[in-house]
């Protein structure tokens, strides 16, 4: 395959996905949703409504980032499986190690990436 790692580096980068996995599941399984102290819940009180809302978003919103972060582990492992993982799915050519040693998710060179940022107008 044209697979570029050694194998030492391919299990560096496999338990790179063990941790993040642990640590996203982790933070999944906490649930939390920022509370208020019972004595500030003034039922009359609404910028503590307001607060408790913005929590939940705040809340909502980082499940959703470790969720998407699990989706992207499984389907890394997919590739690892496959033979595909640290090859870049648009041009084919090898990622280096060092990007995915920063991260360990990635399916494209940082070429690729940026092109392909560009083309959806920024976000990740």
């Amino acid at each position: 395959s044209m697979n570029a790692l050694t194998s030492a580096q391919f299990a560096t980068l496999a338990a790179m996905l063990d941790v993040e996995e642990a640590r996203a599941r982790a933070a999944l399984g906490t649930g939390a949703t920022p509370r208020a102290p019972l004595e500030r819940q003034d039922p009359g009180d609404k910028t503590d409504v307001a607060d408790r809302e913005i929590g939940q978003r705040q809340a909502d919103a980082m499940r959703e980032h470790y969720r998407v972060e699990l989706e992207d582990i499984a389907a890394a492992r997919g590739r690892m499986t496959l033979g595909s993982y640290a090859i870049c799915r648009e041009c084919e050519e090898p990622i280096p190690f060092e990007r995915l040693q920063a991260y360990p998710t990635a399916k494209r060179c940082t070429a690729c990436q940026r092109e392909h940022e560009q083309k959806r107008g920024g976000g990740f």
